[in-house]
């Protein structure tokens, strides 16, 4: 059995699918596999990954009968697979080759941490514009107070470290938590981290590891969401904050430390569901209408 499983759930990827599982195979660490989780595509994606999986054995391409939702098809994935540690990857996400050999290392080290992460860059549409974001701590033996390391994650953090590698089993700790309360796909990525950040399971580097998440104008969703109204998105926030309450009511932190994130959580759910600018425009929009 590898020790690290790379799922990839797929709806609809025809365009970008073929290079993410090439991508994959250039990982220089190699005792892993692939298991794509095509939610019964209609575009030629099965055929891609059918005929990719037949030329390397290390994937393994499951096409399911009928459409489900995305959620469903992350959480199909992830129950199929049978390993220590497991990654995410989106049919238009990249790696760099060295992202499985530099992680690996860090989850070995450290039977505590749920989570390894590296940098993130993002690849904003097709003009060659960039922004890149480093874990935010040094080495984890210099990473300081818990404190520090959650406030820290909690703030400067990225949300495609949801997209590293895993423990397997805190994982699956941490999405069925927050689903338990949460099961809205608009910040739930968030809440699973924040999960995984008060059990102070997340380390990184910032040595190579890197994520490339290409920010593109193909919809990712398989039906377009529609703008939330100002009600909508109030009722989501206090939602996300409940549950980020909860979380830290059930985690076994010290006082001070519970304090601090306690009085961080507001400013969290601002920046982490919706932020505050779009807040004030959605609210501007609904006494506009209202005054017609």
């Amino acid at each position: 059995m590898p020790r690290v499983t790379i799922g990839v759930p797929v709806y609809n990827g025809a365009s970008l699918i073929g290079e993410c599982l090439q991508n994959i195979a250039q990982q220089s660490y190699s005792d892993f596999e692939v298991i794509i989780s095509d939610n019964a595509s209609t575009d030629g994606t099965s055929q891609i990954c059918a005929a990719f999986s037949e030329r390397d054995r290390r994937f393994r391409h499951v096409r399911h009968e009928s459409t489900s939702s995305a959620n469903a098809n992350f959480l199909a994935v992830r129950d199929i697979a049978d390993c220590d540690y497991f990654a995410y990857r989106a049919f238009d996400d990249l790696s760099t080759p060295d992202f499985l050999s530099r992680l690996v290392p860090i989850l070995d080290a450290e039977p505590r941490a749920r989570l390894a992460v590296g940098t993130v860059r993002q690849e904003l549409g097709t003009g060659g514009r960039f922004r890149e974001t480093h874990y935010p701590l040094v080495a984890p033996e210099t990473d300081g107070t818990q404190r520090r390391r959650i406030l820290r994650q909690m703030f400067r953090g990225h949300a495609s470290w949801f997209y590293g590698l895993w423990r397997h089993a805190g994982l699956v700790e941490s999405y069925d938590r927050v689903l338990q309360d949460y099961d809205d796909p608009w910040g739930s990525d968030h809440l699973i981290l924040l999960h995984a950040m008060l059990a102070d399971g997340i380390r990184g580097t910032r040595q190579g590891a890197t994520f490339v998440q290409r920010v593109l104008p193909t919809p990712r969703h398989y039906v377009p969401p529609a703008r939330p109204s100002y009600a909508e998105m109030t009722a989501r926030n206090r939602r996300f904050g409940t549950v980020a309450a909860q979380l830290l009511d059930e985690c076994g932190l010290d006082g001070g430390t519970r304090r601090a994130v306690a009085r961080a959580l507001p400013l969290f759910t601002l920046r982490r569901c919706h932020g505050a600018k779009r807040l004030i425009q959605a609210r501007l929009k609904a006494a506009l209408k209202s005054g017609r």
